[in-house]
């Protein structure tokens, strides 16, 4: 197309030297910035100056001698499909010339029926249609492109039967299926029956809503039956005067699976960690109760030796010696219990039960609280130590933590075991607490860290002035069995 003010060539193929010297005239009498004009009598000599020239617009007479009629018009437009084709045609032969604007001329001019304006005025309508044109062909070069080429899957699908009417390239590829598949598809067939109540939702959702619309993630099943999860945007658009909906699709299923193999990775790493600590924890707690009952206690009867010793040699302060063998004889024992309880010799000796059962006679032995502990479904023979350990540090550390905190008189331990899980609860009826800001103490963290090193849950129910309630749950695994 020519730029504006530019000067304009013009091809004129005409083979009647009469009626290219009238053309010629009229031509050069319009007011159109000419700058030359290009004379073929022949498609084969046009053939050449097209080749060779560049002509903004072609005067075409569809009469020549190597060609006549639509073929004269198809054969240089498929020459020069860029450029504008006025078509010379005489009265007898106007059917013809309509023909050739169905086939895509710009104008058609009847010989001796037009002066020099309205040729003026068919010249400047044809470039500036064929201009139109050429952008909207150009337009339509684009949109197809960035529809069949785009990188994400695209499918056009109608709103009304839920066909599916197109699809890109990428589509195919993502999905398996040719194009000639998809068009016998419905949006349906794409879907997992799972998510059958979701999709006619959206379906309803979007048939109200004339904005863009993101359908969030979908589950996709392909041709193979491969499920594949997709990020859908949606809208409305008008497809073949149908009412249709536009999905473009990107495909996150590799995105998906390595955040799942991400967070697989940091609770393994978080298990580990915990694991560690715990196993630190239980290492201070024995070499603390080694030293309580190795050094400490052998310090201290050597101290009750030497105040018997003085006892019996200074009559006169007897009474104050015998006191303080009696303070230090209530230290040694106490110091006994403490060594007691953190080596916990019980569960390996005589199993879980009895090992909670002891914390919690000691715990009447000093406390009013009623406690009931119920194990009858429990049975532990081929449970790993480890666990037994966590559970019973669990107990131990709740115990406490209702000893100090919950100003309880009821205390309820349950302990049970079916076929899939093992389960523990601990509820008492004190005074509650705020979750929201004891989630972070360290002594739920203690409790947490134990539950989920054995893949476990935990559910915490409680209120200010309500009690607590602590369920815990545990799966049947490796993990915890004894090898």
């Amino acid at each position: 197309m020519p730029e504006p003010n530019a000067l304009l060539r013009i091809l004129v193929v005409e083979d009647n030297p009469a009626d290219l010297f009238v053309l010629e005239g009229l031509l050069w009498k319009t007011r159109l910035p000419i700058g030359q004009i290009i004379k073929a009598k022949s498609n084969e000599e046009a053939n050449f100056l097209l080749n060779n020239e560049q002509p903004n617009l072609i005067l075409l007479d569809l009469s020549l001698p190597d060609s006549a009629g639509i073929e004269s018009f198809k054969h240089i437009n498929h020459i020069a499909p860029a450029i504008p084709i006025i078509v010379l045609t005489g009265l007898s032969d106007m059917e013809m010339a309509l023909e050739t604007m169905a086939a895509g001329a710009q104008d058609y001019l009847v010989k001796g029926e037009f002066d020099e304006k309205l040729l003026s005025k068919s010249i400047q309508y044809s470039i500036e249609r064929k201009r139109n044109l050429e952008n909207i062909r150009i337009s339509n070069e684009r949109y197809r492109s960035l529809f069949y080429y785009n990188p994400m899957a695209i499918f056009i699908w109608d709103l009304a039967s839920h066909e599916i009417l197109e699809v890109n390239d990428m589509a195919e590829k993502e999905y398996g299926y040719t194009r000639d598949e998809f068009v016998k598809l419905t949006l349906w067939d794409l879907r997992t029956p799972e998510n059958y109540n979701k999709l006619k939702l959206f379906i309803e959702h979007i048939a109200a809503s004339e904005d863009l619309d993101s359908g969030g993630i979908w589950e996709h099943i392909t041709k193979n039956g491969e499920r594949i999860f997709m990020n859908v945007f949606s809208h409305r658009i008008q497809f073949n005067e149908r009412n249709a909906v536009m999905a473009i699709a990107q495909n996150i299923t590799g995105k998906l699976l390595l955040e799942k193999k991400l967070e697989e990775e940091r609770l393994i790493k978080q298990k580990e960690i915990a694991e560690a600590v715990i196993k630190t924890q239980e290492q201070e707690r024995h070499d603390i109760s080694r030293e309580l009952h190795d050094n400490v206690n052998q310090q201290l009867t050597v101290a009750m030796m030497y105040i018997a010793s003085a006892e019996k040699k200074q009559a006169p302060g007897a009474d104050l010696l015998r006191q303080s063998a009696d303070f230090i004889l209530h230290a040694i024992e106490e110091i006994r219990r403490l060594s007691k309880g953190l080596v916990t010799p019980l569960i390996k000796d005589f199993g879980l039960v009895k090992a909670i059962e002891s914390v919690l006679e000691d715990v009447n032995g000093v406390n009013t609280m009623k406690i009931e502990f119920v194990s009858d479904t429990f049975f532990e023979e081929d449970i790993h130590y480890d666990f037994k350990l966590s559970l019973f540090r669990i107990v131990q550390e709740q115990v406490n933590n209702v000893l100090k905190h919950a100003e309880a008189t009821e205390l309820k331990i349950e302990l049970g075991r079916n076929i899939n899980s093992i389960y523990l609860s601990i509820c008492d009826n004190g005074v509650g607490f705020d979750l929201a800001v004891q989630k972070k103490g360290i002594g739920l963290y203690n409790i947490t860290s134990r539950v989920e090193l054995f893949n476990g849950t935990i559910s915490i129910h409680t209120a200010p002035t309500s009690g607590c309630a602590m369920h815990m749950s545990f799966p049947i695994t490796q993990a915890i069995m004894r090898h």
